[in-house]
Order: structure tokens, then C-alpha cells, then sequence
């Protein structure tokens, strides 16, 4: 029993014993600097994409000054936060003389933006309080808080306000929360809150009477600016036959829109090719038209592609012309990608190096990266200057079939070993 799990221990030890990759492992290196202790933050530079080998970002590590591996994690980088400034909005007298009667198409004059410009069929009651019709659709923003201004010079009111809501004039919901506008002597309630589900068009209806009203104007939360974008211009090389256009950015760009941009005016129906690597078959991930022609207001183009695929990251992509028409010129590739994030807790001591490049490398885990709380406080990581890259391929490391055979090879000569031994003591023992 003792000599079989000997011989376990030695057939399994080579798994165990195997040698983690540390940063010289990989063919390129940044060096940064930070508060130990800290969350760091840096943004993913160029050439970190310039030097991986693997489109799942496998071979991208962080390592403490000790050659430690530190966990971390990427992101799209976020935008600013900001609250939009307040804005006054219009509003109309609809019809107080009979419940649930709702605007529609039929009765509102809308403009091509989906602004009211009058209302059509109006019936004012004097025997009712009035309902109002306000205009949300040409913000920008969702609003969160409406405020009304009344000329009550100084007089008391008190009523209950009634919510209804629509997105398009044809379906109206009522919010069922009783909200309250009033003013006594120097306390004003003059706010309520929206529904903030994308409403366009709201109907106020008092149920008392109330002093005219001067403005409305709406408030918003906070809001988020969108997120910068790298954009590289890469150059296309024609086919002979003039039917393809290949390009090679030469990196694994994140890709999230491609667009292509043409010199003079032209235009050609397409598929949007990409690859991983030269010895792949080529994966359709766009088809349309590619376009460009000068007009009275300037240069006319094309939308550009969003790319949503796994293999956004392909350094290969072609333009096949869809029709028999060929291409008299190639056009530009333009890529573009949200700025990306690299977060790490500044574990051990630093300097920290963010490593990169060794297709051998295995895919970390979602175990061994960084959860990032939602408040988490970022700090800044400073490079330092110091930067390493090869272009000469990487040895293989130490830890190889060869060598596994070789243990496996050994384990089997002790597993022959303790069974003559085995055979001998029996034989003595008879």
C-alpha cells in the first residue's frame, strides 16, 4: 500500500510541481507604479494590443515586483458623470370638460421631430379645472422632476394632480401615485415627480381649480457622457481583379465599428470579411453598401458597421465586392473601440508590470480576475517608463509533454521496481 502511494504521489507531482509563467515568459512588458494597498487603474495602451497573441486576451498578466501574479480585470472605459442643466419645456391647454379624454394623432399637430406645434381639436370646459398637455419629445434627456411655476400672486391653493403618460400619442397609462401642488403663505409644492420610463407626452389633470401658469421646466439626474473611442486608419490593398480589398491592422483591436471611407466618390455593394489568423477561412460579419458622393450640404457617406461578434479582435479583415462591379480604388479601413481599462489591487510590493504576448499562455479563470465593486475608488497607475518587447519568438517553458513523459516515464519504472520487489520478498517469505 506505502509503495502505491508512492507511486501516485510521483505520477501526480509533475501536475503539482508545474512552474507558473512569470514576466519574462512573455515577449513584452510596462512597468507602473502606485500606493500599495491601492486599487490602480490604467488605460489598455496600443501596444499592449500590438503584442498579444490570443484573441481572448490570454497571455495578458500582472505581476508584482516579486514575479507574483496579481488579479485584475478589464472594462470598457466609462464616461463622465454630469446632470444636464434644467430646461423649460411647452405646455397646452387640452380639454377639462370630460374625463379620460386623451389626445391623439388625430388632434395634435406634430413636426417631423415629434414636437407639438398646436392642437387641433380643442374643447375647452370652463366647468372643470383645466388639463394640461406637456411636451417632453424634444429632450434629450429623460426628465425625473417637472416644476410649475403659477401666477397666484400671493393667493392659497391646494390641489391634487393626476399623471397620465404616452410615448407615442396612441396608448396612454396614468401614474397611480396622488401627488400634491399648493402654496401657503412662504411653502411652495410645486414639483412632481416624472414616471421616467421614456415618456414624451404627459396630461396633467388638477382636480380643483388653479391660478394660471407661467412656466414648466424640468430637471434631470445625473447622466453619463459616452465613452471615448480609439480610431485607427489602416490601409487597403487591392486585388488584381479588383473584386477584394484586404487589410492587416497587424493587432487585436477590440473592434466594436468598422467604417470605410472611400477618396473620391463611388459606391459598391459589399461583404464585411475578418480572420484571426492567415490560415482561417474567412467569417462574413457585415453585408451593405459602401458609398461616398459630394451634395449641396458636403460629403454624403455611408454608416459605418457595428461589429458584434467573438471575433471583433481579428487583425485580418476583406472587402468582397457583392455584385460584378469591382473596386476602382480601396478604400480606407477605420476601426474603432471603446478606450479600455485595466484594474488592479496594488497586491505585494511594486513597481507592477502588466506582461503580454505568449500564445502558450492559458486563459485566466474567472476565479482568478478582479471583482470590482460598484463605488470601488480608483486610483491612477503611473508608468515609470521602463517598457520591454521582442519580436524574437519565446522559448518554450520548462514545463512540456517532454517533460511529463519523462515523469510519466519514471513513475513507470518505480511501479516495476516495487512490483519485483514485491515478487522477491514473497518468494523469500515461502
Amino acid at each position: 500500500m506505502k509503495c502505491l502511494i508512492v507511486i501516485l504521489l510521483l505520477l501526480t507531482f509533475p501536475l503539482i510541481a508545474q512552474e507558473e509563467l512569470g514576466p519574462e515568459d512573455y515577449s513584452g512588458a510596462m512597468v507602473y507604479s502606485g500606493r500599495e494597498g491601492s486599487l490602480l487603474v490604467l488605460e489598455i495602451p496600443l501596444e499592449v494590443y500590438q503584442g498579444l497573441r490570443r484573441p481572448d486576451l490570454g497571455d495578458l498578466r500582472v505581476f508584482d515586483a516579486s514575479s507574483q501574479a496579481v488579479p485584475f480585470m478589464i472594462r470598457d472605459q466609462p464616461g463622465e458623470l454630469f446632470t444636464p442643466m434644467p430646461e423649460d419645456i411647452q405646455f397646452f391647454i387640452w380639454d377639462g370638460g370630460r374625463e379620460n379624454n386623451f389626445p391623439a394623432t388625430t388632434d395634435i399637430e406634430i413636426s417631423s421631430s415629434g414636437g407639438v406645434l398646436r392642437i387641433i381639436n380643442q374643447n375647452i370646459s370652463t366647468e372643470s379645472p383645466l388639463v394640461f398637455l406637456a411636451d417632453l419629445s424634444l429632450l434629450k434627456y429623460p426628465a425625473s422632476i417637472l416644476r410649475i411655476e403659477f401666477d397666484n400672486q400671493g393667493r392659497n391653493f391646494n390641489t391634487q394632480l393626476t399623471t397620465h403618460y404616452s410615448i407615442d400619442l396612441s396608448n396612454w397609462r396614468t401614474d397611480n401615485r396622488t401627488q400634491v401642488i399648493a402654496s401657503f403663505g412662504n411653502t411652495v409644492q410645486n414639483t412632481l415627480d416624472l414616471p421616467g420610463g421614456g415618456e414624451r407626452y404627459l396630461l396633467l389633470s388638477f382636480d380643483r381649480e388653479i391660478p394660471p401658469i407661467l412656466s414648466m421646466t424640468v430637471s434631470f439626474e445625473q447622466e453619463e457622457t459616452e465613452a471615448e473611442y480609439h480610431e485607427l486608419i489602416i490601409k487597403g490593398i487591392r486585388s488584381s481583379d479588383g473584386k477584394k480589398v484586404n487589410y492587416n491592422t497587424e493587432a487585436l483591436f477590440p473592434a466594436q465599428v468598422v467604417d470605410f471611407i472611400f477618396d473620391e466618390a463611388d459606391s459598391i455593394s459589399v461583404l464585411v470579411k475578418n480572420r484571426l489568423s492567415e490560415s482561417e477561412e474567412w467569417r462574413v460579419q457585415a453585408r451593405g453598401t459602401i458609398f461616398r458622393y459630394n451634395s449641396s450640404v458636403g460629403i454624403v457617406k455611408n454608416p459605418p458597421f457595428e461589429i458584434n461578434s467573438i471575433n471583433s479582435r481579428a487583425p485580418y479583415w476583406e472587402l468582397e465586392a457583392a455584385g460584378e462591379l469591382p473596386f476602382s480604388t480601396a478604400p480606407d479601413l477605420v476601426i474603432r473601440w471603446k478606450k479600455q481599462e485595466l484594474i488592479f489591487p496594488a497586491r505585494g510590493s511594486g513597481p507592477w508590470t502588466i506582461a503580454y504576448g505568449n500564445a502558450d499562455s492559458r486563459p485566466l479563470s474567472s476565479r482568478e480576475l478582479l471583482p470590482l465593486a460598484a463605488d470601488a475608488e480608483l486610483e491612477d497607475a503611473v508608468f515609470t517608463g521602463e517598457r520591454r518587447y521582442t519580436q524574437a519568438p519565446l522559448p518554450q517553458p520548462q514545463r512540456s509533454f517532454g517533460n511529463l513523459f519523462l515523469w510519466a516515464f519514471l513513475g513507470a519504472a518505480v511501479i516495476i521496481l516495487c512490483v519485483l520487489s514485491f515478487s522477491i520478498v514473497k518468494s523469500i517469505w515461502r
